[in-house]
C-alpha cells in the first residue's frame, strides 16, 4: 500500500489589510500611551526644577524650527505612501532629494536664527535655534526609512524607534537639568532624541540606498507633494500662531503657561486621535477604488475614535485642577481654565481627525490644503483680537471661532468622496455621549462626597483621590459602553487587546 505523499507546505499567508490595520492601531496606541506617560513623568520632574519662562524660551525657539520642519520632505513621504508602482526606485529618488534638503535647511536655519531673536527681543533664542538646526541633518537620514516602514504598516518597529527616542529625550533632559537648570537641558535632550531616532531608523528598517534617480518619478512625487508642502506651511502657521501671538503680546512667562496648557490639552489630538491618521492613510490608499468599503471604514473609524478619545476630553474638563496640582504643583494652577477650554475643544476633534487620512489616501490632498487655508484665514484675526482683549483665555478661545467655520466645510468635503446620510453619520457618536454622561455623574458624585475633607491640600490624599476618581469614572465609562453597545465594546477590545481577529 502506497503511503500518501505529504503535501508540500504552501506559502505563509500574508496578513490581511484589516489585520495590518488592527495591529497598527494596537502598536500606535501602546506607543502613544507610553510616550505620554514618559512625557508627563518627565515634565512633572522638570516643572519643579525649571521656571515657566524656561519653557517659554524653548517654545519661542521652536517656532522657527517648526517652520523649517514643514519643508524637510517636500511632502515626498506622503506621496511615497500613496504611490502604487516603482516603489523602490521612487524611494531612492526621494531619499536623495530629502538628503540634500536636510543640509540646506541646516545652513538656512543657522543664517536666519538672528531673525527669531530680534522678533522676540531675546538674544538667547538665536543660539538655541542654531543648536537645534542640526536635527535637520539627522532627520534627512531617517525620513525615507521611516516612511517605508509606515507604507509597509510595520508599526511595531516604528513604535520601538519612537519609544527609545522618547526615553533618551527624557533621560538627557532630567540629567542636564539637575546639573544646569537652564533651557539647554531641553535643547540637548531634543537633539539627542533626533540623533538616536535617525540611527535606529536606518538600522531597523533594513533600507539600503542605491544610486538611482529618476527625473520623471521625482516630478510625480513633487507634484503630489506640493499640496502637502502647502498644507504643511498652513498647518505650521496655524499650530504656531498661538505661540507667536502669546509670546509677542504677553511675554515669555505667559508663553510658558500657554505651551504647557496646550501640551496637556492637545494630547488627545497629538497622542491618540491623530495616530489613527497615520494608520489609516496606507489603509485608505489600498481601498481607494472601493468607495463603499471606504465609507464603511470611515464611519466605523469615526465611532471608534470618538469612543476612545471622549473620556480623555471629559477628564480634562472635570479633573483639570486635580491633575495640575498632582503633577506640577501650585506654581502652575493658573493653567487650569486653559486646560478645561482645550478639553471642550477636543470633544470635536474626532470628526476632524478622521477626515485627513481619508483625503490623502483617496488622492485628494488639496482638500486638506483648502481646509487649512480657510481655517487660518479665520484663526489669525480671531487669535490676535481675543488675546489682546482676554489674555491667555482669549488665545485658547479663538479655536472655537475656527472650529465653527471649519467643521461644516470638513464634513461637506468628506461627503464629496463618500456620500452618506446624516442618519448614518450622527449615530456614530451616541455611544460615546452616553458613556460620557455616566463618567461625569461619577466624577460629580465623588466630588460631592469628598467636599468636607479638603483632599487637595496635601500630597498623599491628593494622589489617592485622583487615582480613585480616575479609576471609578473610567470604570463607569467602560461599563456603560458594555451596557449600551456590547458589540462595539467587544470590537474595540479586539482592536486594542486581542492578538487574533
Amino acid at each position: 500500500m502506497t503511503s500518501p505523499v505529504p503535501h508540500a507546505p504552501g506559502p505563509t499567508p500574508r496578513p490581511s489589510l484589516k489585520a495590518k490595520t488592527v495591529s497598527g492601531v494596537k502598536w500606535q496606541m501602546v506607543n502613544k500611551i507610553a510616550q505620554k506617560v514618559i512625557s508627563v513623568a518627565t515634565f512633572a520632574v522638570l516643572a519643579r526644577i525649571l521656571e515657566p519662562s524656561t519653557f517659554g524660551l524653548f517654545a519661542m525657539a521652536f517656532i522657527l524650527i517648526d517652520g523649517f520642519q514643514v519643508l524637510k520632505s517636500f511632502g515626498l513621504d506622503t506621496a511615497l505612501i500613496q504611490r502604487k508602482d516603482n516603489i523602490e526606485e521612487a524611494s531612492h529618488t526621494a531619499y536623495f532629494i530629502v538628503q540634500i534638503q536636510g543640509f540646506v535647511l541646516f545652513g538656512i536655519c543657522f543664517l536666519v536664527a538672528p531673525v527669531a531673536g530680534y522678533f522676540f527681543h531675546n538674544s538667547d533664542v538665536t543660539s538655541i535655534v542654531r543648536a537645534l538646526g542640526i536635527i535637520f541633518i539627522f532627520t534627512s537620514f531617517s525620513k525615507i526609512p521611516m516612511t517605508l516602514l509606515t507604507k509597509a504598516m510595520k508599526f511595531d518597529t516604528l513604535a520601538l524607534i519612537e519609544l527609545v527616542g522618547a526615553v533618551v529625550n527624557s533621560a538627557v533632559a532630567i540629567v542636564i537639568a539637575l546639573f544646569s537648570p537652564t533651557v539647554w537641558a531641553l535643547v540637548w535632550a531634543y537633539v539627542a532624541k533626533q540623533f538616536v531616532t535617525a540611527v535606529l531608523a536606518r538600522r531597523l528598517s533594513g533600507y539600503r540606498v542605491k544610486w538611482q534617480f529618476s527625473k520623471k518619478i521625482a516630478w510625480e512625487l513633487l507634484h503630489y507633494g506640493k499640496f502637502m508642502v502647502g498644507l504643511g506651511i498652513l498647518c505650521y502657521v496655524s499650530d504656531n500662531m498661538g505661540n507667536i501671538v502669546v509670546g509677542k503680546i504677553l511675554g515669555t512667562t505667559m508663553l510658558g503657561y500657554f505651551a504647557l496648557a496646550g501640551n496637556i490639552g492637545n494630547f488627545i489630538n497629538t497622542h491618540f486621535t491623530f495616530l489613527f491618521s497615520g494608520v489609516m492613510l496606507p489603509a485608505y490608499a489600498s481601498l481607494q477604488h472601493d468607495i463603499e468599503e471606504v465609507k464603511r471604514v470611515y464611519l466605523k473609524t469615526t465611532k471608534f475614535v470618538s469612543l476612545i478619545s471622549m473620556p480623555f476630553a471629559v477628564g480634562l474638563i472635570f479633573l483639570a485642577k486635580e491633575l495640575v496640582l498632582t503633577l506640577y504643583g501650585w506654581k502652575w494652577i493658573s493653567i487650569v481654565p486653559l486646560i478645561q477650554l482645550f478639553g471642550v475643544f477636543q470633544l470635536i476633534v474626532p470628526v476632524l481627525a478622521c477626515s485627513g487620512a481619508l483625503f490623502l489616501g483617496c488622492g485628494h490632498p488639496k482638500y486638506n490644503y483648502y481646509l487649512s487655508l480657510v481655517s487660518l484665514a479665520v484663526k489669525i484675526p480671531a487669535l490676535i483680537f481675543l488675546t489682546h482683549q482676554f489674555g491667555l483665555i482669549g488665545a485658547v478661545a479663538s479655536g472655537f471661532v475656527t472650529l465653527a467655520i471649519g467643521l461644516p466645510l470638513n464634513i461637506s468635503l468628506v461627503r464629496k468622496i463618500i456620500t452618506f446620510r446624516w442618519r448614518e453619520f450622527l449615530p456614530q457618536f451616541l455611544l460615546s455621549i452616553y458613556c460620557s454622561g455616566a463618567m461625569i455623574a461619577i466624577i460629580l458624585g465623588i466630588r460631592w462626597l469628598s467636599a468636607p475633607w479638603n483632599v487637595l491640600d496635601n500630597m498623599l490624599p491628593r494622589l489617592i483621590y485622583v487615582g480613585m476618581i480616575s479609576a471609578l469614572s473610567l470604570g463607569a465609562y467602560l461599563g456603560s459602553a458594555w451596557l449600551f453597545d456590547r458589540a462595539a465594546a467587544v470590537e474595540v477590545k479586539q482592536l486594542l487587546i486581542r492578538k487574533k481577529l
